[in-house]
């Protein structure tokens, strides 16, 4: 998939230049153009955009292009875009990377340079792709009113109770699923993120904010975002459970 990118720059001439190479490397596709910062956030506002290459020239945002300064401005409104720097000197280069700059490149460019920063772009587009891809990932599922189509970040856990199972989901509703056994449903969600943490219990590891232990009455259990309730946890997979959380998250509440 082709990265959609923004080019800012009041020198038509480096932005020829460069839209040039970007070319040549098959995997940008320049979408638009800008003149100035304050164009530039303009455009993403209404427009999808994943790289911007801007010249840093050190004036009033209003006038003229500033990297640093897009770089600041989109880190809080549109983290994923990434802004790349370019100058006709190393004096600036500091200062874009402590704005969280992707990328400094210098003028005229080196194809060799630019190569080594495409892979990277292309590396961190790629994590991102595969996060949405997970995010809005969903499941064909079988209820007693027919097919249903449910997204796996909708889904709290799944639960069998009198031999029937049934999701339970981020705004609570309950759906019964209809021929299928815990481990049919466990073999579906492998690699999407779920656990088995109770015979009678899938969670979804993402949804999860607390894991609790009772050592002395030999208790323990799991706690969900936005819900009231708990569920059951094997003590024989409490430790499991938390070294897998502790390395997939650094928020969760152990």
């Amino acid at each position: 998939m082709e990265m959609k990118v923004l080019l800012v720059d009041s020198d038509q001439r480096l932005m020829g230049e460069l839209t040039v190479l970007l070319h040549a490397f098959q995997c940008f596709r320049v979408v638009g153009t800008a003149r100035t910062s304050t164009e530039a956030v303009e455009y993403v506002q209404s427009n999808d955009v994943d790289v911007i290459f801007a010249s840093h020239q050190p004036a009033d945002p209003r006038t003229t292009s500033v990297g640093e300064h897009l770089s600041a401005v989109l880190g809080q409104s549109h983290p994923h875009i990434q802004v790349v720097v370019y100058s006709g000197s190393q004096e600036w280069a500091f200062s874009a990377f402590r704005c969280q700059c992707a990328g400094y490149l210098l003028t005229p460019f080196d194809p060799l340079a630019l190569q080594s920063l495409v892979n990277r772009l292309s590396y961190v587009f790629d994590l991102q792709q595969a996060k949405r891809e997970v995010a809005n990932r969903s499941i064909m599922i079988k209820t007693r009113s027919g097919y249903q189509l449910t997204r796996l970040s909708d889904i709290l856990f799944i639960e069998r109770n009198n031999r029937k199972n049934s999701i339970v989901t981020t705004d609570g509703q309950e759906i019964a699923l209809l021929g299928y056994t815990m481990n049919q449903l466990e073999e579906m969600l492998e690699g999407c993120g779920f656990y088995r943490c109770y015979q009678s219990f899938i969670v979804n590891l993402s949804q999860v904010a607390a894991v609790r232990a009772d050592n002395e009455a030999k208790n323990y259990t799991i706690r969900f975002k936005g819900y009231e309730g708990v569920i059951l946890l094997s003590r024989e997979k409490y430790a499991e459970l938390v070294t897998l959380l502790k390395g997939r998250y650094a928020k969760i509440n152990i």
